[in-house]
């Protein structure tokens, strides 16, 4: 019975103690379930294990590099990079540049690199991953824009341009310096691409000082070496904050002329009537340095108009210039304007500096009503009107003041350009001209500007050449403007 009794119970016994282990196995599971688990740290990997890298090959000061992290038991927030595992910075960037700075004197230098990944608990990768950065620093590079630069001849003063780098970094170009000839090394700002050497003495002959601007009216370092009616070298150079020194560049071989008188020519007519402007000054007694804008497939012109233009203007009590409508292309900008356009802004500055002018011009049909010599100019627009205004042979430019003389036509004028005046201007002669296929607008021809009461702009919208059949009459024409007008 008692044997029965075991083998029955046996089966009894085992769920008995089945359902105990249940028990226990779910109480201890629910009690751990409670615990709070450690927080596993982050890894973090970098896009390459090591550089390894010397001599030439190694990198240049600025670096790229990239990283990324994972978390067993969360997610990354982010990153943090030191230099020397003692000062951390943040970034949530799973890349960045670096721009190293290598000591003067050195060219080689080992950066240690550390970065970790921090997890949304905060906890940062307990062995950070590890880079050396083996750098070199390379020497910047620097060469003159020869096609902006003169060709052969500079009229008194020359502005120059260049290209400068570093495989480093712009950030790494410490100085930029230029010298003329046998002259000393000047310092110029390694954040300008451009600078014009003006002669502090542009009359003197030989050797003089000049001064380096950076636009028409920043002035920079003094430079000595420049000489005047003489050729001349120029050097430029670049230094790093290494102290690396670029390879010289230099343009050689350029006539520097001085400026010997008080009035400036400058012929920008494609008709080229230099000789009649010549004969008539000096008839007058005037001295006058010329520049033919024309000539040579106008390599005369300024290839960097501002601030040469300006620069040039300023060196002259009296300028006097000639164009005619011919269009001309700006190198620098590719702009293809009339040269009027062009000097736009220097002659409105040059007239605000105190200087006296006196401007004869024809323009192209229907120009441009936005043009910004409207104002610059004595003139507030032309007419807009259909048609064609003309001067016949022989026809008179009748002036408003009597100490003026009246000038008579010498070839027939068409395509007239009379306008009307701007509010600060007085008209100083009308024409009369003949209005064809219904063509209406103003007859003024010539009119002037002035400054406390002294003539400081004549503008004349006809070519004054065609206006010299009564040779008399146009003698004293000049005496009165540039001997007269103009004498204050």
């Amino acid at each position: 019975m008692a044997q029965k009794d075991k083998r029955t119970l046996t089966p009894l016994l085992a769920k008995a103690m089945l359902g105990l282990s249940f028990c226990a196995i779910f109480f201890a599971s629910a009690c751990k379930k409670d615990e709070p688990k450690e927080n596993l740290a982050p890894e973090t990997i970098t896009s390459v294990e090591a550089f390894n890298l010397s001599g030439e090959n190694r990198l240049n000061s600025l670096v790229s590099l990239q990283w990324y992290g994972t978390d067993p038991d969360g997610y990354v927030t982010g990153y943090e990079f030191s230099f020397d595992k003692e000062t951390w910075y943040f970034t949530e960037n799973q890349d960045s540049t670096f721009l190293f700075s290598i000591s003067a004197g050195s060219d080689t230098l080992d950066i240690d690199f550390f970065i970790r990944a921090i997890d949304n608990d905060e906890k940062a990768d307990e062995s950070p991953a590890f880079l050396k950065i083996p750098l070199k620093n390379t020497p910047p590079e620097i060469s003159f824009d020869n096609d902006l630069i003169p060709l052969d001849t500079s009229f008194n003063l020359i502005t120059i341009t260049w290209d400068a780098n570093d495989a480093d970094g712009f950030e790494t170009l410490e100085q930029v310096q230029l010298k003329i000839n046998e002259g000393e090394w000047v310092e110029i700002s390694p954040n300008r691409d451009l600078c014009a050497i003006v002669p502090l003495t542009p009359e003197q002959n030989g050797e003089v000082m000049s001064t380096v601007y950076y636009d028409q009216n920043t002035a920079g370092s003094e430079i000595t070496g420049l000489k005047l009616n003489d050729l001349n070298s120029f050097y430029i150079r670049a230094i790093d904050i290494a102290g690396s020194i670029s390879k010289e560049d230099t343009i050689g071989d350029i006539y520097m002329t001085k400026k010997s008188n008080d009035l400036l020519v400058i012929g920008a007519n494609s008709a080229s009537p230099n000789q009649f402007y010549a004969s008539n000054l000096t008839a007058a007694g005037i001295g006058f340095d010329f520049i033919d804008f024309i000539a040579n497939d106008a390599k005369n012109q300024p290839k960097i108009w501002s601030p040469t233009m300006s620069l040039l203007l300023k060196q002259y009590d009296q300028v006097l210039m000639t164009a005619n409508d011919v269009t001309f292309t700006n190198i620098q900008t590719n702009a293809d304007e009339i040269v009027l356009e062009f000097a736009s802004s220097a002659i409105e500055e040059y007239v605000s500096d105190g200087g006296k002018i006196f401007v004869s011009a024809s323009f192209p049909a229907n120009y441009d009503q936005t043009s910004a010599l409207y104002g610059i100019l004595p003139i507030d627009s032309f007419s807009s009107s259909v048609g064609i205004a003309r001067l016949p042979i022989d026809s008179l430019a009748v002036t408003s003041e009597p100490t003026f003389p009246n000038l008579t036509c010498s070839s027939f004028i068409s395509g007239l350009d009379p306008f009307y005046p701007s509010s600060d201007a007085t008209v100083l002669y009308t024409a009369q001209l003949t209005k064809n296929n219904g063509w209406e607008g103003p007859k003024n021809i010539v009119a002037k500007r002035s400054s406390n009461g002294n003539t400081n702009f004549i503008f004349m919208s006809v070519e004054l050449h065609k206006l010299n059949s009564d040779q008399a009459a146009m003698q004293q024409f000049f005496d009165k403007v540039f001997n007269d007008e103009f004498n204050w």
